[in-house]
Order: structure tokens, then C-alpha cells, then sequence
């Protein structure tokens, strides 16, 4: 007999989200049952979306740097702009246990990943490597549209979220707010230990998510393409094996 498949586990971060429109289902039901069917198959997207999705994590995990979030990669680059200069500030990036120079100049040797979440993804996000939390604080600003992504790092509320390994890499994860992105939550602290694909936190709903690698690192993605969180390789580390033929496919999961 084919036993029934479970239901997903809600995230932690989502359910205040699916409480709030839980009342909002009740009340519209004394004042209009159309309404409230609308807002019943509302709170099945949100279930959907705030689930914690089931991910295969790759093989030798620890050897790659995985995607943070799900979404579409809309950029990646060199941390040029002033945004970027603001956000990594004076924190050293990249190797710092072995004098890289990466950590004399936090903009040298970087690239930035940016992932867009949408809001049919999955919001949990996950994290990209094993490690240590060394960073994780917020930034207030605004929440304006993602469409301008130069303007959303420079004026829009992050929460920057930096993990080194135990072989010294540290990769920072930034949490940009939007327009429906208006809580930026990481539940770890500095000094936890965190295994790559641990749940990390969410950026509720639908933000746009940056990570900063080094350079040396070997990309495995490009623009245009979807990710899962804690499940497709962003890029291999400097002297691991290399990553052909283990691109994950799109999103949707």
C-alpha cells in the first residue's frame, strides 16, 4: 500500500505570517464567505511558501560555497559601487588565517551573487557553508523596489550575516529588504556553529539576497539562473576538486 506523502514543515519565521492571515480568514468569514475562501486558498500559498522544503545537500558539502536563498541569480560582479564599499566597510573578507590579501582590502578579489527571491519560492533560506557566525547585525533603511538593485543596497534596510569556515574563508551573506521584504530575520547568533544547508532564516517575503565569495573561488551558476537553497553550488573553493556535472537544476522543489 503507497502510504501518503507528509506535509511540509512550516519554518519557524513563517508562522506569524500564516497566524496573521488565519484571523484575517476568521473575520472575513462572518462578513462574506467569498471573501474568506479567498483568503483560505491565501493562507495555502503562504503554507507553500513558508515551508521548510525538502533539499538534497551535495556531496562533499564542504568543499563549495552553496546558494543562500531560492530564487533567479539576477547579477554577478565585482563590488564596485559605493552600496558595496558601505556594506562590506572595513570587515575582512576572504582568508584570514592565512594573510590573503583579501583581508587588507575587503572590495579586492570579491564577487558578488546576487539572488531574487519570488514570491512562488520557497522563503527559508539556508547556509552557505559550514562554519562559524562571526557577524550578524542589521542595518535600518528603507524598503524600495528591487527593480533599481544599486538603489536597494544603498538606501534599503540588510542584515549582514558573515560565517568563516574552519579553514579560514569568510563569506558574507547580505539580507536586502523590498517592498515586500520588510523583515530581515536570521535566528543564529555570532559564535554559533552552523553545518552548509542549515536553516539560516528567511527574508520575509521575497527579498533580494547577496553573497560575496572570493574570486579565486570557480563559479558553477550564471545570470539567469534558479537556484535552491542549501541544494545548488554557487562555487567551488580555491584548491578543491572541481563541480562539472553537478549543477542543480531550477527551482521548484
Amino acid at each position: 500500500m503507497t502510504s501518503k506523502p507528509e506535509l511540509a514543515e512550516v519554518a519557524p519565521e513563517g508562522w506569524p505570517v500564516l497566524a496573521a492571515a488565519g484571523v484575517i480568514t476568521i473575520l472575513l468569514a462572518f462578513i462574506a464567505l467569498p471573501l474568506a475562501g479567498v483568503a483560505v486558498g491565501l493562507m495555502v500559498w503562504l503554507r507553500h511558501i513558508l515551508r521548510v522544503p525538502a533539499r538534497k545537500l551535495p556531496a562533499n558539502a564542504e568543499h563549495y560555497v552553496l546558494a543562500p536563498a531560492d530564487g533567479v541569480i539576477t547579477s554577478i560582479g565585482m563590488p564596485r559601487s559605493q552600496a558595496d564599499a558601505q556594506a562590506l566597510g572595513d570587515r575582512p573578507l576572504g582568508n584570514t588565517s592565512t594573510g590573503d590579501p583579501m583581508a587588507g582590502d575587503p572590495m579586492a578579489r570579491l564577487v558578488r551573487v546576487t539572488i531574487k527571491t519570488r514570491l512562488s519560492d520557497a522563503q527559508l533560506q539556508c547556509a552557505p557553508v559550514s562554519g562559524r557566525v562571526r557577524d550578524n547585525f542589521l542595518i535600518p533603511g528603507l524598503f524600495l523596489s528591487a527593480a533599481d538593485e544599486v538603489s536597494a543596497r544603498r538606501d534599503n534596510e540588510r542584515r549582514e550575516v558573515t560565517i568563516e569556515t574552519d579553514e579560514g574563508d569568510a563569506i558574507m551573506l547580505v539580507q536586502i529588504g523590498t517592498r515586500t521584504a520588510r523583515q530581515l530575520i536570521c535566528r543564529h547568533s555570532p559564535g554559533r556553529t552552523l553545518a552548509a544547508g542549515a536553516p539560516l532564516g528567511m527574508a520575509r517575503l521575497a527579498g533580494l539576497t547577496d553573497i560575496f565569495v572570493p574570486a579565486d573561488c570557480g563559479l558553477a551558476v550564471q545570470e539567469g539562473q534558479s537556484v535552491l537553497a542549501g541544494e545548488t553550488i554557487l562555487a567551488t573553493f580555491a584548491g578543491s576538486k572541481g563541480i562539472a556535472g553537478q549543477r542543480r537544476g531550477p527551482a521548484g522543489r
